[in-house]
């Protein structure tokens, strides 16, 4: 019988599958087709603030999991303006896809620092292995594909 997948390895999947449909949305931009009916830009996007709300969501956990800890509010706080910004940059998106991009890409920056500074100051607690190096590397690879598709759209 094979073993089960351990969870560390499952996030590591999951994290650089994400990273997929970035690409089709750059490469369906630069072939200029549509997919459903949609442009590489419209699906790039959209999966674009999907994820940055995603990632919102786990600076939300973060911060109700550690109600004591003294950065929780930020955390709450900073999930919501992340959500916010996605949701901002998705209406943009309709008509002026550069400002989403950028809006989009500063909001990877600071979604991932700000999670940098909140697991910093989170010492005492267990992190999980390898998930600070992994979304170092997803953040970079997002940011370049952000670039990406303003340079082949």
């Amino acid at each position: 019988m094979k073993p089960q997948p351990s969870a560390r390895d499952t996030m590591l999947q999951l994290g650089y599958l994400g990273l997929v449909p970035f690409l089709g949305g750059v490469l369906i931009t630069w072939a200029d087709l549509t997919l459903f009916g949609l442009s590489g830009e419209q699906l790039f996007l959209s999966y674009s603030a999907v994820i940055l709300s995603f990632l919102s969501g786990v600076l939300w956990g973060n911060g109700i999991d550690h109600f004591s800890h003294k950065l929780s509010r930020n955390a709450l706080l900073l999930s919501n303006l992340f959500a916010l910004l996605a949701w901002g940059a998705l209406i943009q998106g309709a008509t002026q896809y550069v400002i989403a991009t950028g809006i989009l890409t500063a909001g990877y920056l600071a979604v991932w620092l700000a999670e940098k500074w909140i697991r910093k100051s989170e010492r005492e607690e267990e992190q999980p292995a390898a998930y600070q190096v992994m979304r170092g590397r997803l953040t970079a690879g997002v940011v370049g594909c952000h670039g990406l598709l303003l340079l082949v759209a």
